[in-house]
């Protein structure tokens, strides 16, 4: 076999070929990466934080400063392809071992890294990056229907394991891809188990919190910035890190003129600022507002869409770029209260039965098949897809009938929550990082919190009547009453008209594109009538809660985009 793996955080700031990063060649296998450790025949990767540093080199008898790649190599050879499972944290690894023509390719626990792969003939190629394995090899770019309907059906989450390219997968978070003499296999070395609960309320409550002080206490050494919304997730973890570290610099968004065009709705009630500024004055950070105008959030569409290698949550991931841009000034780790939602049960559809077909946070199927040619929508089944996928996926996530309905039909949506939404938000937060120069942690996805709190009955996560109940009654002495109790409000995106007609703009330029090749699939004429109407063309969003008319015109420029960019070839 042929292994080459191309694996480093700064590729989307390459300036040429292939890759600028270095490389270790032995006989068949290559990889280059900037986190690299080789022996004899062996060449070890490891990208991210190795939350188990220290305990990881007492046990394989390292000096306790010893890199993380050199701590992968020093596992694989006490434990094999059996080593992911001593890893602990986000942290992603890879060992090529020449003599045995093998490789093992670990993802992280929780899905904080990505990875993607692809085996032609008897090579295989993977990358942080889906753009480097396009440039491995032109022929990767192609795209059957279930990419289609991957892209027009769920996206911009994707089936776990799945991309919507043919033939370019991804490892699934606490998976390994274990090659051996050309035969190939998906090892699982960690899932989040549906155990018994046999804690009261109160002991439930005490061992919550012990877990997010020893989750933030785990980032705390890194003397990292928080990202701070006002919200209870982002404002609990800033009070945990201010009780460990004396100086805590703070940041938060806003957009250009928000106080004018803001509009209370269902998903956002209120605005983030008064909260943020209750929130510094009570913790004592260090804080600074960033105010992004719109047309550099228009503009950002095409950087975001670059960094993650697929069309993402439009102005949701430029946003974060840009911000993240301007913290980076400042600092390279930053505290993010990304998760929380997913963990604690913050989501409006864990609060009452999904409504519609399929995944709650898919939006409405129908308009989602109203874009489609009607040739395209005849093969393409967008809603027998989704519906297929969803009752597959919730077939595997079911914990059994050992529970009452309702904890059981909240505890298979939790799963589903982890594998399409919470992964399509870790893949945000770690591009459009990394793209501004900064690395987000993420202290609510530890593993070890979630799979704690996974197993607390729905009852006690929605303690006093309140989602994340259970969350609030944890940090309740850490906040001003004002803030724990502030109603759930989802990251802040832009309220103004003016970015709605910068991206009205937009589309109809794209309509009027007579080469443009989402026109092969897509109505030009329904698109140009949802850019001429008020952008507000289902009840639903497009994704989530913050994928709304614009935002839709924006994921729809950025699939024209990455169809054209990358040449990709589509077969029905």
């Amino acid at each position: 076999m042929n292994y080459f793996g191309i694996y480093h955080a700064e590729y989307t700031r390459s300036s040429g070929g292939i890759c600028d990063a270095p490389c270790v060649t032995k006989g068949r296998m290559s990889l280059c990466a900037y986190g690299l450790a080789s022996e004899g025949q062996l060449i070890a990767m490891a990208e991210g934080r190795l939350r188990n540093r220290r305990a990881l080199a007492a046990a394989l008898e390292c000096p306790a400063n010893v890199d993380a790649a050199q701590l992968v190599l020093r596992a694989y050879q006490a434990w094999g392809e059996a080593y992911p499972a001593h890893l602990e944290g986000p942290v992603l690894s890879c060992v090529l071992d020449a003599a045995a023509d093998a490789m093992v390719l670990s993802r992280d626990r929780m899905g904080e890294q990505p990875v993607f792969y692809a085996r032609r003939g008897d090579s295989i190629v993977f990358s942080d990056h889906p753009d480097s394995l396009l440039k491995f090899d032109g022929g990767l770019a192609d795209m059957d229907a279930d990419g289609m309907r991957e892209l027009f059906g769920l996206g911009p989450a994707r089936t776990p394991g799945r991309t919507c390219y043919r033939d370019v997968r991804t490892v699934e978070p606490g998976c390994a891809l274990v090659v051996r003499a050309g035969r190939e296999r998906t090892a699982r070395y960690f899932a989040i188990k549906d155990e018994p609960h046999g804690e009261g309320v109160e002991d439930t409550v005490r061992r919550t919190r012990e877990l997010l002080e020893t989750c933030v206490a785990d980032v705390a050494r890194l003397q990292p910035m928080v990202m701070l919304s006002g919200g209870l997730d982002s404002t609990s973890l800033t009070a945990l890190l201010r009780r460990v570290n004396d100086v805590v610099l703070s940041f938060s968004v806003d957009y250009l003129d928000n106080d004018r065009d803001f509009r209370p709705n269902a998903f956002r009630p209120e605005k983030d600022a008064p909260y943020v500024a209750l929130a510094v004055r009570a913790l004592g950070t260090q804080h600074r507002t960033v105010t992004l105008d719109q047309p550099a959030l228009a503009h950002a569409l095409g950087r975001a869409l670059a960094l993650r290698g697929f069309p993402g949550m439009a102005d949701v991931d430029a946003s974060l770029l840009l911000f993240s841009s301007q913290i980076g000034r400042y600092g390279r780790n930053v505290v993010s209260g990304e998760c929380g939602d997913e963990v604690f049960g913050g989501y409006p559809w864990f609060r009452g039965e999904a409504k519609g077909d399929g995944f709650p946070w898919s939006g409405s199927l129908e308009l989602r098949e109203s874009l489609l040619l009607p040739e395209v929508r005849e093969a393409l089944k967008l809603k027998e897809y989704v519906c297929d996928t969803y009752e597959t996926r919730r077939a595997m996530a079911d914990p059994g009938g050992g529970y009452p309905p309702e904890e059981r039909r909240l505890r298979i949506l939790q799963r589903l929550c982890f594998e399409y939404f919470m992964t399509n938000l870790q893949e945000r937060a770690t591009c459009m990082g990394r793209g501004g120069g900064i690395r987000i942690l993420t202290p609510l996805c530890d593993e070890r919190l979630v799979q704690y709190v996974y197993n607390v009955p729905w009852t006690m996560k929605f303690l006093d009547g309140q989602e994340k109940g259970l969350f609030r009654r944890a940090v309740a002495d850490l906040l001003p009453e004002k803030l724990l109790r502030r109603r759930k409000s989802p990251y802040p995106k832009t309220c103004s008209p003016r970015y709605a007609e910068i991206l009205r703009e937009m589309a109809l330029r794209m309509a009027e594109d007579a080469d443009a090749p989402i026109f092969r699939w897509i109505d030009r004429t329904r698109v140009r009538a949802i850019a001429e109407s008020d952008l507000n063309p289902v009840d639903t969003p497009w994704f989530g809660q913050l994928m709304a008319g614009p935002q839709l015109l924006g994921y729809l420029w950025q699939v024209n985009r990455w169809l054209e960019a990358r040449k990709v070839r589509v077969e029905l």
